[in-house]
């Protein structure tokens, strides 16, 4: 059995049986991981107020036969963008298309401080919304700079499929169903 103690943004919470859930969160040691957190959903859990989407939080985690959650605590919460539920839908909009692009077990301290700062200062950052998905694309390795459309061979990039991996120009988009594509 190995304990950890790290930092971690809460990027889902999925229910798990009638009063555990699966918390799926971004870590600072140990990147993108799911953790079990047992009996979440009692009315006396401390911790289910910690484990909301979007609060960054101190987690100890217990790792045996998977990982599991002992206790957290909130170092700042997303209260601040339920009051306007248009930023706090695009915000979760974003925390889904990094939960598709990142993989469990892989760390990244670049990638981890960028979404520390993106998250903690969406507000400001929303205006500014394609580039921080060019930015997260470009820290994955998948650099708009350097892509080509995948249809015409166009180097005019202005969307990306996280599914598949692959750009669009403009005019090439029009083909892809909206939901499959980003606006980068």
């Amino acid at each position: 059995m190995v304990e950890y103690f790290t930092e971690a943004l809460v990027l889902d919470k999925e229910d798990s049986g009638d009063l555990d859930a699966r918390i799926i969160l971004y870590t600072e040691d140990l990147g993108k991981i799911t953790a079990k957190a047992k009996s979440v959903k009692r009315i006396t859990s401390k911790l289910n107020g910690h484990l909301e989407p979007l609060n960054f939080i101190q987690v100890r985690l217990v790792e045996k036969n998977g990982f599991q959650i002992v206790d957290a605590l909130t170092i700042a919460n997303s209260a601040n963008f339920k009051e306007n539920p248009a930023v706090f839908f695009r915000l979760l909009n974003f925390i889904k298309f990094f939960k598709e692009m990142t993989f469990d077990l892989q760390p990244d301290r670049k990638l981890w401080l960028a979404m520390k700062e993106i998250v903690a200062n969406w507000l400001i950052y929303q205006k500014k919304e394609k580039a921080i998905y060019r930015l997260i694309i470009k820290i994955l390795g998948f650099d708009p700079a350097h892509a080509a459309c995948v249809f015409c061979r166009g180097k005019e990039i202005n969307f990306f499929s996280p599914e598949d991996y692959i750009f669009f120009c403009a005019k090439c988009a029009i083909k892809i169903p909206k939901k499959e594509i980003v606006l980068i």
